[in-house]
């Protein structure tokens, strides 16, 4: 390859790059601006419950992207996550400040599950209780129940996933779909609530 003339690289070359980064970085700051746009459309109540000792229901109320604890629902809740009080200590651990953390990394995502307004729409279109269980030592289990209704005894669905595999997932090494077709994530019941779930967290941010 040639190298060009002084001419072509400063008059020509040179400023196109210039002109070129700039473009980019203001496509990137126009997605993180509509990303932000979309969550701070979310309005929603999801309800937690730890049960066993030092367990409880708090009602967590979300408008405009901002979630505050309340002591009643502002609506009917879309979410409950349900779970005993030794599994939330190990999901606290492993996810940290958020379980949604814990759910994106189940999706492939290896980052906390972004709540969007378009997500959201999605979601509430959900019906049914979905069990995550991170298997192994320092497993635990977690019920998502999709609607307004308190959880049933039963999930619909139960997905169980291997510690090696869910710290793929959690990287971004394996995609959720392709764990899911190797066996690195186990389904028990009702596959058509797993598919909308995935469909409904997977959707473009």
């Amino acid at each position: 390859m040639s190298t060009p003339d002084p001419g072509t690289y400063f008059a020509e070359l040179f400023p196109a790059q210039w002109s070129r980064t700039l473009r980019d970085q203001e496509r990137s700051v126009e997605r993180e601006q509509r990303l932000l746009d979309d969550m701070r459309a979310v309005h929603g109540t999801l309800v937690v419950e730890v049960g066993g000792e030092g367990g409880g229901r708090w009602n967590l109320n979300v408008r405009d992207g901002v979630m505050t604890p309340g002591d009643e629902p502002a609506e009917a809740p879309f979410l409950t996550l349900a779970l005993e009080k030794a599994d939330y200590e190990r999901l606290a651990q492993e996810a940290g400040d958020s379980p949604l953390s814990f759910l994106g990394a189940l999706a492939g995502q290896g980052g906390d599950l972004k709540l969007t307004g378009s997500r959201m729409t999605n979601l509430r279109l959900l019906r049914g209780s979905l069990r995550f269980e991170l298997l192994g030592e320092e497993g635990f289990g977690l019920l998502a129940h999709f609607g307004p209704d308190a959880p049933p005894p039963e999930p619909t669905t139960t997905l169980k996933v291997e510690r090696a595999a869910y710290e793929a997932l959690k990287a971004g090494e394996v995609a959720a779909q392709d764990a899911f077709l190797s066996g690195q994530i186990e389904l028990e019941g009702d596959m058509q609530l797993a598919m909308q779930l995935a469909l409904a967290v997977l959707s473009p941010e």
